[in-house]
């Protein structure tokens, strides 16, 4: 999986300002109830491996380059309810639209990046 730089970036810039997101992302998802069988069935081999969740509880701006794809797959399975990638042809603050399971505190539309 391409890791989206804007979404690295904000998903880095949120956990630097909120310590606990994981672990509150992690309770609002599983808090939504009923979780579709297909993404519990990606998630599962994640979270079961440590080496992969050890990477996504040190995710930091010195760390994210060597960041594996799985665990930036399970911090956006984690962290993002959905997430929107527009065309080129949108100005660059439109492109990418970010729903966090955790609205982002700092943000005035906390849907939109």
């Amino acid at each position: 999986m391409e890791r989206p730089r804007p979404v690295v970036g904000h998903i880095v810039t949120r956990f630097e300002a909120e310590p606990d997101l994981l672990q509150r992302s992690i309770s609002a998802m599983r808090g939504e109830g009923a979780l579709e069988p297909e993404f519990v069935a990606e998630l599962g081999p994640l979270e079961a491996d440590p080496h992969i969740v050890r990477q996504v509880t040190k995710l930091s701006r010195p760390t994210v380059e060597d960041l594996d794809p799985e665990a930036f797959r399970l911090a956006v399975l984690h962290l993002i309810h959905r997430l929107y990638i527009g065309g080129p042809s949108l100005p660059l603050d439109e492109q990418v639209r970010i729903i966090w399971r955790i609205p982002d505190p700092d943000s005035a539309d906390d849907e939109h990046y």
